[in-house]
């Protein structure tokens, strides 16, 4: 009896350890930000960033391995079923966009949340999808310990990877879209 409530205690502890250093396991994780747009003079929206569950190291790895080896026909099968978080546009025309992948690992200066699926559009009133071969969107959250920050969003990003599977930006065709004001919603 007493060595079963140790191990109660133990994962208990494990449990708490776990739920304190990322706040992002086991639950939905959601961040508010505002989206400024490429365009000039265009106002900037209210976005709201949900996150379900994070990629895991192996699922990372393998799509890395597939792009790797160009191979198109695995690399989007899997992409295509899976299913991390998605960005809503609040008080607009009702965009959402789903995310495949969503990676977290930290930096130097804090931590960084990528955010990944197929190329598209991320203007309120636009459904265009870049239909060019491996092209993705790519968010990019740079936040401090406190989950709070700014990122980036490439609507046409070619891919590159760390060995460690995290997903970079190779290039881009357009000029980014900037996420200012990004903090966690508790």
């Amino acid at each position: 009896m007493k060595r079963f409530a140790v191990h109660i205690v133990a994962v208990g502890l494990l449990a708490v350890i776990l739920v304190s250093a990322h706040p992002a396991y086991g639950a939905v994780v959601s961040f508010r930000a505002r989206l400024y747009s490429s365009i000039a003079g265009a106002p900037p929206y209210n976005v709201k960033i949900d996150i379900t569950e994070f990629s895991p190291a192996e699922e990372s790895l393998k799509l890395v391995e597939y792009m790797a080896k160009g191979d198109d026909t695995g690399f989007y099968a899997m992409l295509r079923g899976l299913n991390k978080g998605s960005l809503q546009f609040i008080g607009s025309l009702g965009l959402n966009i789903k995310f495949n992948v969503a990676q977290e690992y930290e930096t130097e200066k804090g931590i960084r949340i990528v955010l990944m699926t197929e190329g598209r559009s991320v203007e309120p009133g636009t459904s265009k999808f870049l239909n060019v071969p491996w092209r993705f969107l790519l968010v990019f959250l740079d936040l401090d310990k406190n989950y709070n920050g700014s990122g980036r969003i490439y609507e046409d990003a070619a891919l590159g990877a760390t060995p460690a599977g995290n997903i970079t930006l190779a290039s881009s065709y357009t000029i980014s879209k900037e996420l200012v004001n990004v903090r966690l919603v508790k």
